[in-house]
């Protein structure tokens, strides 16, 4: 067996055994392998791993420590993790996601364009609609979304009803998308938004910026997202489309809806 002779990079095996152990178990745990979310017993995974049962209940530990999972004695070990998205449908270009955000509005309220808007909508005019919304399945928000919205393009929004996701939202105005684009980035949070996502400064956090934009091209809006990194995850797949060099994106439904929180 050939292994990589660095010093620096050596790693002792029992630790080799519990990374590789729990970064498989997540990855099954965020695809839904197991049925209503209960895990397999601990001589299950000792069985079907090969590992020790140091290393399973060590594993297992971990991830409880980091709100994968909960465990609870006579009951056994339960998946504990949030959403994944279909980035594609995520997109909400051609239609409308089916899937709740749990979306709590706390701010609906007309601004002077702030800069960084303008830049990200040149088109839009001195004053932009701003739209918060937590979401929140419980009685913690698991994502805090900021939205800037043009105006007078976006002007139905200010009274229009918010639905169960932002599309829902841009639906009810009557507006429509030609496309939409994301960057998802790291970041780490600082007190105000550890605050309102209630997670520990310095705690790990998702980054996302949005441009969406109307039938006509134009952007239509720009959002700034902070989500809790244990609570979501985007899922994305694409292949050639037949006869054809074309990637096209593929079907994501199978991807389980897990839900916030």
């Amino acid at each position: 067996m050939l292994r990589d002779s660095s010093p620096q990079f050596r790693e002792a095996g029992g630790n080799a055994e519990r990374r590789r152990l729990a970064l498989m178990l997540r990855a099954a745990i965020m695809r839904g392998d197991f049925p209503e979310g209960k895990l397999p017993r601990e001589f299950e995974i000792m069985r079907d791993y090969d590992v020790s049962r140091a290393v399973v209940r060590d594993v297992l530990q971990q991830l409880k420590e980091t709100g994968v999972v909960s465990r609870t004695h006579g009951v056994g070990t339960h998946a504990d993790i949030g959403s994944v998205f279909g980035l594609y449908e995520f997109h909400g270009v051609d239609v409308i996601p089916e899937q709740s955000t749990y979306p709590r509005v706390v701010d609906r309220t007309i601004i002077p364009t702030p800069p960084v808007a303008k830049e990200r909508m040149p088109e839009a005019g001195p004053q932009v609609l701003r739209v918060e919304y937590l979401a929140a399945p419980a009685d913690y928000a698991s994502a805090v979304s900021t939205n800037y919205f043009a105006l007078p393009k976006a002007a139905s929004l200010e009274t229009a009803p918010f639905g169960h996701n932002i599309y829902q939202f841009l639906h009810n105005g009557g507006l429509r998308l030609s496309s939409s684009e994301f960057l998802i980035g790291a970041m780490l949070a600082d007190q105000s938004v550890a605050t309102r996502l209630s997670v520990l400064p310095g705690s790990p956090l998702l980054s996302l910026e949005q441009v969406m934009y109307d039938e006509d091209g134009v952007a239509l809006s720009f959002s700034t997202v902070a989500l809790r990194a244990d609570r979501v995850a985007f899922f994305s797949r694409v292949g050639r489309s037949d006869g054809g060099d074309a990637l096209r994106p593929l079907n994501e439904s199978a991807v389980p809806d897990l839900g916030f929180g």
